[in-house]
């Protein structure tokens, strides 16, 4: 199945045009996941807001599957 990842923030968003095979939806999100995480990195480094920012995974005909949330991803315990 092709997922596609949609990069939005309060400002903009960015269409993903390409997509990626993968096996299922966990995988698609895991990927997500790990993705993100590594971006959060990078923006908390350059002192870069990251409230607001989702990564919206969408399949072939458009319809969103799942929203994932940075600051969901961020542990603070």
């Amino acid at each position: 199945m092709k997922f596609f990842f949609n990069l939005r923030s309060e400002d903009a968003v960015d269409i993903d045009g390409d997509g990626v095979e993968l096996p299922s939806l966990q995988a698609a999100k895991d990927e997500t996941c790990h993705s993100a995480r590594e971006m959060i990195a990078e923006l908390i480094l350059q002192n870069k807001p990251i409230d607001g920012m989702t990564f919206e995974i969408v399949d072939e005909s458009g319809e969103v599957l799942a929203t994932i949330r940075f600051r969901d991803l961020i542990r603070l315990e």
